[in-house]
Parts: structure tokens; C-alpha cells; sequence
């Protein structure tokens, strides 16, 4: 199931980087006599440099340095006693240095580790009287930091050695980057698990960033943010927020989320599933704002190919929550290659408010309210008018009524067929809440026809839960979604 569901191809070919002047395949050869050197140099600009996903709107050159500031602190040297770095730095193309490796140095102790690292430190200073000055000062190489670059000289990868390393020291990546054209980063890797940067696709278990770009009218647009997350066990989960099929305005846009077991199983905030826009669910809010489709799957897996085709969205069963007002939301579900959801809830923080009916063709053939709810913005062409339901029932007027069930005729009349009261409750305009326990359920006439809640539920194809809009769950929460 992971392979099916699992990369899409990156569209942007790897990058062959230029190995840094001082990289040695062995850790345990040092960087060449050519490379500058300078002890405990805190370089502006180096802290976190190529470390992090969010460089992709910084640069990815390297800070430098000039021959003036290598001379200016070649005497600089290490507290006796006290760790400290050596900085190793190879030609920058600019006619400047930059920094390829920087070894940090600690004071020997009696242990394991110290032990190894002491043998492999004297087989990395050998020959070399400055790095055997530090051996005799009684410190020891504890880790080496390399930095690569590609052609153009930004930083393509980070890789670490551990001189206690067992069974042996070797380079293992920290960070890989890859760039577009315009220097943004497209790929960023936290290769943790493979401890390498990858010449093709990045491994599902490894951590991992990718970005897209795009122009329109000469400006640069994001098309794709990407962020794929391991977990131990192997499975995994990503997070597209946000992504853009095309850089025109109008394009298919939006956010989802993607994991190993299920594919997409989200995909929110969007203006996915045009073909599935009604008046009910194209409503604005409070602020006059629509705030877009959101979309789960009754049926997983969900193949990622759907956030790069929105129109295979229509070939899911798919459920559709619109945010109607403040904590309201609307619940639609979606056949396959349907676009007429047969059923509508309205809920809030989980309860159901109202449910609506439709038949094939889209149009409303029954309204069931909770406490006479009203859509509070129908817009200027709502499906139906809530004008039209009457809440006059003479009959049970004395009781505080909680469903009304209504037929909506060809004609569009609204009937008042059915009825829900608290038979306990004799003062219906009092605030106090429903106790369910004490419904009574019949006729608008106030006669009892339906013994219990089951009964009355089946009888107009309605739920408490809104299980119609909810196949895929048991245990209902409709404020999960």
C-alpha cells in the first residue's frame, strides 16, 4: 500500500554538487595544506546556515570571508583546557573563502569513547605539526562538519562524523538541499534514517521538504509546500499546505493532509469540487467571506493524485463541511460522479441543528429543524426560503417543541407533518434545556404516533448523529471533521 500511495515524482532533477576542496571520503584524512584554517572563528552568518526547511526564501550562498580577515586571525587559538574549533575554508568563486569543514576539539577524558577517539585523532594529525600541536595539548577530534556546494555554490549538503563512532567513523548526511533556477529550494532532507542526500526521490523515511514555484505577470507565486513526516514504525504523513495546481488566480488551490494508510484524507480551505457548489454550501460568513470546501473520504486509500487532477475528486464518495457560521458547519456527502447530496446537516460543536432532504435533481424535499433553526445568511438565492416554514401548531401550543418535520411540496409549500415536544416542559418560551429522556414524538394535532426516538428516526430517514452523511464511522463525532 505504501508504494501505491506514496511520491509523487519530483519535477525538479537532482543537482550534482561539487564536493567541498576539504571533503575526504574517509573522515580521517584531513583537509589539504591548500585550505585556510582558523581556530575559533565565529563566522557571522554560519549559525543553523543550510539547516533549516524555511531557508527557501533565503539565499543558499554561503557567508565569506576575505584574505584580510583569514591574516587578521590566523594567532587565534584555543583556552587551555577548553574545546574549541578549527574552520577549514576553500575558494569561493567569488574570489573570497568559504567555509568546507569545521572540526570541533575537546579535552581528553578517561573513557570508552576518548579512548577510540584518541586513536583516530593521531591517525588524522599525523604529519601535520599544527593539528599535532592540538594532539599535545592533550585534546582529541570529536566531530567534523562538512559543507557542500553545487555549481553555482550554494550549499547542496551538511554531513557529520563521529570520531567514537563504532565500528567505524564515517560521514553520515545531516541536511540536503536542491535548488530551481531562480535559487529558491525545492527539496530539503533531514536524512536521518538513510544518513544520505538522495539522487533521485527522498525516502519515505526520511523527513523531508519539497517546494514548487511558478510566475504570473512576472511574479513569483508558491504552487506547493510539502512536508513529508516518518514515524518509527514506518508509516508516515504529510502535510500540503498549501498547494496550487497552476499560477493563475483561478486556479484549483488548497490544503490537505496524506498519510501512509490512508492517502489524502483531507483537503481543506480549498475551491476544490466547483461541480459540487450550491447555494447551501457557497454561503459567506459573518465578514462576507466564503471560506472554502473542505473534503474527507468515507473510502480510504485516497490515491495523491487527486491534489494534482481536482477533477478526480468526483470519481470518490467524498464528504463535504462547509463552515457556515461562527462554530456551524454544513455536511453534504457526495456519491461518485454525483453532485447532489441526497442529504444535508446542519450542526454545531457535534449536534445536529437541521437536516434537509433532496431528491435527485438537487431540489429540498424535507426540512427537519431542531429548536426551529434558521440558516442566518441563506444568500440571495437560497434553495428554499425559511420564510415559508410555519411554527404554528395550535394543538401542542402550551409544550416547548424540538423537531419539526416538514414535506416540502412540487409546488415549493412547506407542510408541517411531524412534531417533537418535551411533555415535561409547560413553559415552552422559558430557556431551559431539552431533556431528551422526555420526547414525546406524533402530529402536529398533538397526537403521539411514534413511541420512540428509533421509531420517529426511521420513520422520516433522519438521525441525532447525521449517520446518513457519516458511513465510514461508528461512533459518530460530528465535530470531528
Amino acid at each position: 500500500m505504501y508504494r501505491n500511495i506514496l511520491v509523487l515524482l519530483m519535477t525538479i532533477a537532482p543537482q550534482v554538487p561539487v564536493v567541498a576542496a576539504c571533503f575526504k571520503a574517509d573522515p580521517l584524512v584531513p583537509p589539504t595544506k591548500e585550505m585556510k584554517s582558523l581556530v575559533d572563528y565565529q563566522q557571522n552568518g554560519m549559525v543553523g546556515f543550510g539547516e533549516s526547511p524555511y531557508g527557501r526564501s533565503q539565499p543558499g550562498y554561503p557567508p565569506t570571508v576575505t584574505e584580510t580577515t583569514l591574516k587578521l586571525n590566523a594567532r587565534r587559538t584555543m583556552g587551555i583546557g577548553e574545546s574549541g574549533k578549527v574552520s577549514y575554508f576553500e575558494p569561493a568563486p567569488n574570489g573570497t573563502w568559504r567555509v568546507c569543514r569545521v572540526d570541533l576539539w575537546v579535552p581528553k577524558r578517561d573513557s570508552e569513547d576518548h579512548r577510540i577517539m584518541s586513536e583516530r585523532t593521531l591517525r588524522y594529525s599525523a604529519g601535520n605539526d599544527f593539528l599535532g600541536t592540538l594532539v599535545q595539548q592533550d585534546r582529541n577530534l570529536a566531530y567534523s562538519t562538512v559543507y557542500s556546494y553545487d555549481t553555482k555554490g550554494r550549499i547542496d549538503r551538511i554531513e557529520k562524523a563521529n570520531f567514537s563512532e563504532r565500528p567505524k567513523t564515517t560521514f553520515k548526511a545531516k541536511h540536503c538541499r536542491r535548488y530551481d533556477e531562480r535559487d529558491n529550494v525545492v527539496l530539503w532532507v533531514s536524512p536521518e534514517h538513510t544518513n544520505k542526500c538522495p539522487s533521485g526521490d527522498p525516502s519515505s523515511q526520511d523527513e523531508w521538504r519539497q517546494f514548487k514555484y511558478g510566475q504570473y505577470n512576472g511574479e513569483q507565486v508558491e504552487l506547493l509546500s510539502r512536508w513529508h513526516i516518518p514515524k518509527e514504525d514506518g508509516r508516515w504523513k504529510e502535510q500540503w499546505e498549501p498547494f496550487q495546481i497552476s499560477p493563475t488566480p483561478g486556479s484549483a488551490r488548497g490544503h490537505a493532509n496524506v498519510d501512509s494508510q490512508r492517502g489524502v484524507w483531507e483537503i481543506f480551505g480549498s475551491n476544490y469540487g466547483r461541480l459540487d457548489n450550491n447555494a447551501a454550501n457557497m454561503v459567506v460568513d459573518e465578514f462576507g467571506h466564503w471560506n472554502g470546501s473542505n473534503y474527507y473520504f468515507p473510502k480510504p486509500p485516497v490515491p495523491m493524485t487527486v491534489l494534482e487532477k481536482p477533477e478526480e475528486i468526483y470519481k470518490l464518495e467524498r464528504r463535504r463541511v462547509s463552515r457556515v457560521d461562527n462554530q456551524i458547519r454544513l455536511v453534504e456527502l457526495f456519491k461518485p460522479n454525483e453532485h447532489v447530496s441526497r442529504h444535508r446537516f446542519y450542526t454545531l460543536d457535534g449536534n445536529v441543528l437541521r437536516h434537509e432532504q433532496l431528491n435527485q435533481k438537487g431540489k429540498i424535499t424535507r426540512i427537519i429543524t431542531i429548536n426551529d433553526w434558521r440558516q442566518p445568511r441563506p444568500g440571495s438565492k437560497p434553495d428554499f426560503d425559511d420564510r415559508l416554514l410555519s411554527t404554528s401548531t395550535p394543538r401542542v401550543a402550551g409544550l416547548k417543541i424540538y423537531h419539526r418535520v416538514y414535506d416540502i411540496m412540487a409546488n415549493g409549500r412547506a407542510s408541517l407533518v411531524a412534531v417533537s415536544w418535551d411533555a415535561s416542559n409547560r413553559l415552552p418560551f422559558q430557556d431551559a434545556p431539552v431533556s431528551v429522556s422526555n420526547l414525546a414524538y406524533g402530529t402536529p394535532d398533538g397526537k403521539i404516533r411514534w413511541r420512540s426516538a428509533e421509531d420517529f428516526n426511521r420513520a422520516f430517514d433522519t438521525s441525532d448523529n447525521a449517520s446518513q452523511v457519516y458511513p465510514d464511522k461508528q461512533n459518530i463525532d460530528i465535530g470531528s471533521d
